[in-house]
């Protein structure tokens, strides 16, 4: 009986969040696709791509940490302090906080990245891009990023404190919140990341960095409590 009287609410927030999102994770696909189709077949770009590549390769973690730490904190941070969305209390505790929170989870992500290619290989055919991508999407996003990026979220939300942070994670925020958050994570990042994990081993991580700061951007929104 509790299954059948939750299973609409799901049901029903899966659909409004496709017609909510469904714009910007199109046109996060759609700058993924360019950039991809820009390394492939736009020559006048080769010296920046090999630059990146090498840039990335240099600088190891140190680059996932920083880069994911602008792309996911800082830069949504001043675009909506420029839009006036940025909540004006606590802002710089806020955004320290993100910003430990995103340096591991770059470096984290890059390391799983590795790990992939390390099981999987570096091709780009369609077989390994479908096994990177289903295992990334359908195992480890619902397992463990998603549920982690939205209780660190929170925790943000809730001034660093745990103690305040943990009686909000009810039964609405695991059958609403965490549920939006993973649908809107698979309509940008299943075909994103295809993108991701065509490119050499190098570059996928600055391109995982920029559609990462658009998608930070929606989802920001999308969970943000309000008066609840």
């Amino acid at each position: 009986m509790p299954v059948a009287s939750t299973s609409p609410g799901i049901l029903a927030t899966i659909a409004a969040v496709f017609r909510q999102n469904r714009v910007p994770c199109v046109m996060l696909n759609m700058l993924a696709v360019a950039l991809v189709v820009s390394y492939y077949h736009v020559p006048a770009l080769a010296g920046f791509w090999e630059s990146m590549g090498n840039f990335k390769t240099h600088w190891s973690f140190v680059f996932s940490c920083v880069s994911t730490m602008f792309a996911a904190a800082v830069m949504p941070a001043f675009i909506q302090m420029a839009m006036g969305t940025l909540p004006s209390e606590g802002k710089w505790k806020r955004l320290a906080l993100l910003m430990l929170f995103w340096g591991y989870r770059g470096m984290e992500i890059d390391l799983f990245y590795r790990f992939q290619g390390w099981l999987f290989g570096h091709g780009n055919d369609a077989a390994t891009l479908m096994k990177k991508v289903l295992v990334d999407q359908l195992i480890m996003s619902p397992l463990w990023f998603v549920p982690t990026y939205v209780i660190a979220l929170r925790w943000v939300e809730m001034g660093g404190s745990w103690s305040r942070t943990r009686p909000t994670l009810n039964r609405e925020f695991w059958t609403r919140t965490c549920p939006m958050v993973l649908v809107t994570n698979w309509l940008v990042w299943i075909p994103a990341l295809a993108c991701v994990y065509s490119l050499p081993a190098a570059l996928q991580f600055p391109l995982f960095s920029v559609v990462m700061c658009f998608f930070i951007l929606v989802v920001t929104v999308m969970t943000r409590r309000t008066g609840k």
